[in-house]
Order: structure tokens, then sequence, then C-alpha cells
């Protein structure tokens, strides 16, 4: 379980690795781990309780639409980026406030709500799981924030293309997970 709360938790990672770079402010990063590590929690006890039926007619269409959000976010970045190369602006995170916080943390645990439709075939203490879940999701989170902080005082004029691209490429390889 502990191997599917890490792979569970990369989305959040790399998310918050790109917020990181971009240096993201205390307060803000507190409130994105919390809510991703709460989405972690969630989203697989909703994926549980609406089943494997509606889970298939539904899964990829939320999917998708965390995909258009992360791509969205990314290209966002990289042009915001290079309309600040040109005029010599800081950078600007992606609106963490209020649903947009919920759109970050509702895109990168979209596999979590997959994982909860077969969550119980293979697990006999739902509740404990998803905790664990959350705790790895919230931990990678706070991680990735860490390590992109520092990364983004030595990376500093390309932090927010990386930010960019690394959205970019979550939602990619989320956009991917639903072509069959």
């Amino acid at each position: 379980m502990l191997a599917v709360s890490v792979a569970l938790g990369m989305d959040a990672f790399s998310c918050s690795l790109a917020f990181g770079l971009l240096g993201i402010r205390k307060r803000k990063a507190a409130h994105l781990i919390l809510t991703i590590a709460l989405f972690h929690v969630f989203m697989p006890l909703i994926g549980l309780w609406t089943g494997r039926e509606l889970g298939t007619i539904f899964g990829n269409l939320v999917t998708g639409i965390g995909t258009v959000i992360l791509l969205y976010l990314g290209l966002k970045m990289l042009l915001n980026a290079r309309s600040n190369r040109d005029c010599k602006q800081e950078s600007v995170l992606p609106n963490l406030e209020g649903f947009g916080l919920y759109l970050i943390a509702g895109s990168v645990s979209i596999d979590a709500l997959s994982v909860g439709f077969s969550l119980g075939t293979f697990v006999s203490e739902i509740f404990p799981t998803t905790l664990v879940m959350g705790f790895m999701a919230g931990s990678m989170t706070a991680a990735g924030i860490f390590l992109g902080r520092r990364m983004g005082t030595i990376l500093s004029t390309k932090a927010e293309i990386i930010g960019g691209i690394i959205l970019i490429i979550i939602g990619i390889k989320t956009g991917l997970s639903i072509v069959p």
C-alpha cells in the first residue's frame, strides 16, 4: 500500500516542485499541502463509493478535465515567463486561492479517484489506507515545495519556464492515461 501511496503522490510532488520553483509563500504552501493531502484521502473514498460502473463512465471525463487544467496552467506559466523576460517583471504563481486551489488539488488527485474504484477489491481497511495515501501525498507535496524553493534560488530566471514544463508534462501524462 505504501508503494501505491508513493505512486499516487508523484503528481503532487511534481506539481508542488513547480510551485516551489516559483517561490510559493509559506501560507499558500501550507494550504496546498493540506488540500492535496485531504483530496488524496477523499478521492479514493469517493471512487470506492461511486463504484466501478460510474467510474468507467465518468472517469475519463474527469481525467480529461484534470488534463486540460494542468495544460492550461503550464502554458500560462510559459507565456507569462516569456512576457516577463521581455518586460523584466516578477513571476506570477497560478491562482491558489479558493476554487483555483481545489482545481490544482483535484487535478493531481485524479489518479487517487480511479484507485478508489478498485480499492475495495484489494484492501480490507479502507479508511486507514486512505489516511496513509493522504499523509504520503501531503509529505510529497511538502518535499516538492521545499526542493523547488532550493532549486528556484539556483535557477532563478528559468524557474517559471521549468515549472510550466513540469505542469505540461503532468498534463500530457494524465491525458495519455485515458487513451485506450
